[in-house]
């Protein structure tokens, strides 16, 4: 028999509580992603981590998810460990493998080891993770052309091969049937030869091929980039990091985002995916978060955040219906599709003066000049529109006005309507800033 649940907040257990608001955090990332195509790449020495088995049960559960998933592996480690116990020494050039007969087979051997440990730990984990019957499968096959790389610089590549062609068709249709599609890096010629792969390349050349939204790729953990960056911003990462060159090709061609992972951090694939900042460095071919004017569907999300001030009395109280009518006065900070902040600028009798209203910044992005940002857009905005100072009106943040060049007024300095309007009882402080 189930005892009566205390209401009381502070009895509940933090971890609790903690796992209750990652589910709200979750919850809109989860039908966002559903039936959307994800290529998850990871290197071979990812398989030899302790975590990897943990890792393959996030997969499990992005699966189960709604989420359709192509699986991409490297085995650049397993490979060079079959050549050393056959007394022979990996080479490479320029940093891609020569194969020679005896490494295309330790190659082919290494790729049937790694499939077969997926396999086996992915089947035990999908079937934890799907409360069905009949659980999800994984898919593999020669889906994947290739042609030798042939001589390059007078170096001969042997059974190295690239990509000739991606069987997308025979992919989608065992990705739209449920499956996790899982690629070797090992592709195939009509001449009836097998070539080693770069699994970087594979995973790319396949989420382009197929348009995927999003490519992650999980390995060492990504050093001195930021969370977020779009395209643009990439460029000035190429020379301290070799892969980027890649990663901007890949944005260049179809594929909105790709994340750099720490496959180390437990639980990163679904920290990424499943909360708004994420815990990787992601680069989007369009801004992950940017300023822009305000539409009607974004009322919603003003609202959110407006509404804990408006009840502690720090702003006006606005309606919905009045936000419908104003909304072309507002501009919206939006980060991964939700709003996270806003400001709104309204006329006044005098041409050449605007009024600053409703700046709000979510909590969690308070120390990290969004207000600022926004502050900025609102005064390009006033310059556009012909004005040359701002005013407004402040209860509880006179401190920031101030910082930010913004003076002390009287209301017997207020354009005519704003005089008429200036609430007494409220007793708000009045700010201007030439701009």
């Amino acid at each position: 028999m189930h005892s009566k649940p205390n209401t009381d907040d502070s009895s509940l257990d933090n971890d609790a509580i903690l796992r209750v608001n990652f589910l709200r955090e979750a919850s809109p990332y989860v039908r966002k992603h559903r039936d959307r195509i994800f290529v998850i790449a990871f290197p071979g020495d990812v398989i030899e981590l302790g975590n990897f088995r943990r890792i393959i049960q996030d997969i499990a559960i992005i699966a189960a998810l709604g989420t359709r998933l192509v699986l991409v592996h490297g085995t650049r480690p397993q490979i060079d460990e079959r050549l050393q116990e056959l007394g022979l020494e990996p080479e490479f050039h320029a940093g891609i493998r020569i194969t020679d007969k005896l490494a295309q087979r330790a190659a082919q051997e290494a790729c049937g080891y790694v499939r077969i440990q997926i396999e086996t730990l992915l089947s035990f984990a999908l079937s934890h993770a799907n409360s069905s019957s009949d659980s999800q499968s994984i898919a593999s096959g020669n889906y994947v052309t290739a042609r030798p790389m042939g001589v390059l610089d007078g170096v001969d590549y042997g059974y190295s091969g690239t990509i000739r062609r991606i069987q997308t068709a025979h992919i989608r249709r065992q990705l739209e049937s449920g499956h996790i599609v899982l690629l070797s890096p090992i592709g195939y010629s009509p001449a009836g030869e097998a070539y080693n792969l770069r699994y970087e390349q594979l995973a790319v050349e396949t989420a382009q091929a197929l348009e995927a939204d999003k490519v992650l790729l999980l390995g060492e953990a990504p050093a001195n980039l930021p969370g977020s960056m779009t395209l643009e911003e990439a460029y000035q990462y190429q020379d301290d990091h070799p892969q980027m060159a890649t990663i901007i090709e890949t944005l260049q061609n179809k594929v909105g985002r790709i994340h750099l992972l720490d496959a180390r951090i437990d639980g990163a694939l679904l920290l990424e995916l499943y909360t708004r900042d994420g815990i990787g460095s992601m680069i989007a071919a369009n801004p992950f978060e940017t300023i822009r004017a305000a539409r009607i569907d974004d009322i919603q999300g003003i609202l959110e955040i407006i509404r804990p001030l408006e009840q502690r009395g720090t702003l006006v109280k606005r309606s919905r219906e009045q936000l419908e009518l104003e909304i072309n006065n507002f501009l919206v900070a939006e980060r991964d599709h939700q709003i996270i902040g806003c400001a709104a600028l309204y006329d006044t009798d005098e041409v050449t003066t605007g009024e600053l209203a409703c700046l709000v910044v979510h909590p969690d992005y308070r120390t990290s000049r969004r207000g600022e940002q926004l502050l900025q857009a609102i005064i390009r905005n006033a310059r556009r529109q012909g004005k040359t100072h701002l005013l407004a009106l402040s209860t509880q943040t006179s401190d920031w006005f101030t910082e930010r060049g913004f003076v002390r007024g009287t209301v017997e300095e207020l354009p005519a309507n704003k005089k008429q309007l200036y609430n007494f009882r409220r007793n708000s402080r009045i700010f201007f800033k030439k701009i």
